[in-house]
């Protein structure tokens, strides 16, 4: 944690801002203990504050769904933070700006906040010029590590501070970020803190007039317009009318119903829980998902990694003698892993060059590959016209629940970069930035670049195909007839690839293709093949290049260290001069 110069007796400020939730919240225990009466520096009042921030990550480039699943959030948070007696304080637009407003009209002499180590950009300035405006306030502001199971910096217990202190020290696969967590505290991870009780917020006088000001947003419409920014700049836009369109969210938002989820998918299914394999699961489930789906309750911070982590502990710890136990990286706790493994690639990319992350130029992590740019075919993934069933059927329900399994996330990604058709990952990665309800900055460009073969999974000759790879795990086609209606009434052996059945099949099902489902816009047997070649021959360019520096910065460094012998020698005689 860091703070700033301490100021003047005055009221106390928690600003919520991806952490949002009671449980396991360091920042606002710490508020709230400055509020106990035993701190001369403070009045004893709190005031927890959200700022609807459109050029937030969360909300710059989302759909409705995703802004909807927001304000759900904060309306949750609300209600809780009333049971306890007190309440959410809701602003919109920059909270450069309107903080500062609401540190004069509450006397606010501190403030606390969840600290953000990734390094997003936007954050990063953000932060910064809110720390400069609290300082010109008097306002002390102190920050808390609490978005990963350890801090990610070169805070106590941290990974960087466990490395050396330097962000580019740190592991960049798995299995030795593995070694690395079990070298701190011995692995252990911290059990989380308890949520706040009702007898813990100060009791604040009525104010009937307070209390009709700074509610939670009830409509996604209500959120204002990016500052700065165009149409063409923000991704997903939307009117009221498609505002009030009825969505069906793979899960609604809020602190409550994330621990309930946790609840339910972990803690009462212990056996479950313990023999979790994330490779065995189903992406082609129609009903129930074959996972947890906490996701984007992690993302917007409704729940706590750590909560989660000892929930899986708990729930292991009760599973049967008999059940096998699977181990990380495909475990539960192995997920858990990987979001905090990904968080801190990204942490230690803007380290290195800030802003980097989720970029090709400067990312220390991404290899450059000559990608084309074809926006009919981008638009036709994006979509779900490719003619692949497969393909489709995921965008479909990317669009719908703003959620898709990580295997279907894994197809659709490859389809898209390396393995058909050539287009960036940064394209994608965008999009997905947009459509996802758990978008998330860190594990969302650290996917794209595995995926696409860019960083971290070099096997490009491995491709997902759009047809082999579901026949066998959903022969029937099940997923593909609820999210392509279109193809429903195809026999199973053309439902992956509807354009080998005759006119008559094809009629009988009430297709035709080209007009009621697109023919495939590109040859996988022969495209796959075209770009293994495209990205051989950017491998060894990459290899080149890097055989190239290295000799560069041996012939630096051997020309530093030994001099020519005339020159080194006439130096020593005019020192003996």
């Amino acid at each position: 944690m860091s703070a700033s110069k301490p100021a003047a007796t005055g009221a106390v400020m928690h600003w919520f801002r991806k952490g949002l939730r009671l449980h396991d919240n360091p920042a606002l225990l710490h508020a709230l203990s400055l509020t106990d009466g035993k701190n001369s520096k403070t009045s004893g009042a709190i005031y927890p504050v959200f700022v609807v921030d459109p050029n937030s990550y969360s909300l710059l480039k989302c759909s409705v769904m995703r802004a909807n699943f927001l304000l759900e959030c904060v309306k949750d948070l609300d209600n809780s933070l009333r049971e306890r007696g007190s309440r959410l304080y809701v602003v919109t637009g920059d909270p450069v700006v309107e903080l500062p407003k609401l540190w004069a009209e509450f006397a606010i002499t501190h403030m606390t906040h969840e600290a953000d180590e990734t390094g997003e950009p936007y954050a990063v300035q953000r932060d910064a010029n809110v720390k400069e405006a609290a300082k010109k306030a008097g306002v002390s502001v102190i920050d808390f590590a609490s978005e990963t199971l350890r801090p990610l910096g070169n805070r106590e217990g941290g990974y960087v501070a466990n490395v050396g202190g330097f962000a580019n020290n740190i592991p960049t696969t798995m299995s030795s970020f593995q070694k690395l967590l079990s070298k701190i505290d011995r692995g252990n991870i911290p059990l989380p803190l308890d949520s706040p009780g009702q007898d813990t917020f100060p009791k604040q006088a009525a104010n009937d007039l307070l209390d009709m000001k700074y509610r939670p947003l009830q409509h996604p419409c209500d959120i204002p317009w990016p500052r700065g920014y165009s149409r063409e700049e923000i991704g997903p836009v939307w009117d009221r009318k498609t505002a009030d369109k009825k969505t069906s969210p793979i899960v609604k938002g809020g602190e409550s119903l994330a621990l309930r989820q946790l609840q339910k998918t972990v803690t009462a299914r212990p056996d479950w829980s313990a023999s979790f394999e994330k490779p065995k699961t189903s992406c082609t489930e129609v009903s129930t998902p074959s996972t947890t789906v906490l996701s984007p309750y992690l993302s917007m911070g409704c729940i706590s990694p750590r909560t989660a982590w000892h929930a899986v502990s708990d729930a292991n710890a009760k599973a049967s003698s008999k059940t096998s136990r699977s181990k990380p990286p495909v475990s539960l706790h192995g997920q858990l892993l990987w979001r905090d493994f990904n968080n801190l690639i990204a942490h230690s990319a803007n380290a290195q060059a800030p802003g980097s992350w989720g970029q090709i130029h400067n990312n220390v992590y991404c290899r450059d590959i000559p990608w084309s740019s074809d926006p009919a075919l981008l638009t036709a993934w994006k979509e779900g016209r490719t003619g692949y069933p497969w393909i489709d059927a995921c965008m479909a329900q990317l669009r719908t629940e703003g959620w898709i399994h990580h295997l279907g996330r894994h197809a659709v990604a490859c389809f898209l970069t390396r393995g058909d058709l050539w287009q960036s990952w940064e394209v994608g990665a965008e999009f997905f930035e947009g459509e996802l309800l758990d978008a998330d900055y860190a594990l969302n460009n650290f996917n794209w670049l595995w995926l696409s073969c860019s960083g971290f999974f070099y096997q490009y000759f491995r491709c997902y195909s759009p047809v082999a790879f579901q026949k066998k795990n959903d022969p029937n086609g099940n997923y593909v007839r609820k999210w392509v209606p279109e193809l429903a009434e195809l026999p199973a052996k053309y439902i992956y690839e509807p354009w080998t059945a005759n006119v008559s099949i094809l009629k009988k099902a009430g297709v035709k293709l080209g007009v009621d489902y697109p023919r495939p816009i590109v040859d996988h047997s022969v495209i796959s093949k075209e770009n293994m070649s495209k990205m051989k021959d950017a491998y060894d360019r990459h290899k080149d290049a890097e055989a190239a520096a290295k000799k560069s910065k041996g012939k630096q460094t051997s020309d530093a260290s030994e001099p020519p012998k005339k020159k080194a020698k006439k130096s020593v005689q005019s020192k003996l001069k």
